[in-house]
């Protein structure tokens, strides 16, 4: 009799484990922005676009599907005054997929110009996916969704 219940009690233990870790690993992230969000994102002819107020500054993050399988991003901080702000360091983006666990698509950004940085990144499959973009310690997210022709 000892032995069933330590035998249920194993089998409730890794069930647990597992459904823990679906959950974890299942989950998409958050599609809101940590700052005062703009709005969910604007979508205009193939671009999507959204703007958060990050402490003193605005960002501003756009995606814009240049093929079937790569999108152009471009991220702008300007300060209260509309004028370009640059951080302390360099903003960073990757690009998720929402439904599926799978690792993110770094999008490598470069400097176009005073508070402007422009990059690019490749999607790997058909879906709805999320932009993130990390500056001075916060995030904001811009989800999209792309069908491959």
């Amino acid at each position: 009799m000892a032995a069933r219940w330590a035998a249920l009690a194993i089998a409730l233990v890794v069930l647990l484990i597992v459904g823990i870790f679906l959950t974890a690993v299942l989950r998409p992230p958050a599609l809101v922005a940590t700052g005062t969000e703009g709005g969910a994102g604007v979508s205009v002819a193939g671009k999507k676009r959204i703007s958060s107020q990050i402490g003193s500054w605005t960002l501003t993050a756009e995606v814009a599907l240049n093929s079937t399988s790569t999108v152009a991003v471009a991220i702008s901080i300007t300060d209260n005054g509309g004028r370009p702000a640059t951080p302390s360091a360099q903003p960073t983006a990757v690009l998720r997929m929402v439904d599926m666990a799978m690792g993110v698509e770094p999008v490598v950004l470069v400097q176009d110009g005073p508070g402007i940085w422009r990059g690019s990144g490749r999607l790997s499959m058909a879906g709805r996916w999320t932009l993130q973009v990390d500056v001075e310690g916060k995030s904001i997210y811009l989800p999209f969704e792309t069908t491959f022709r």
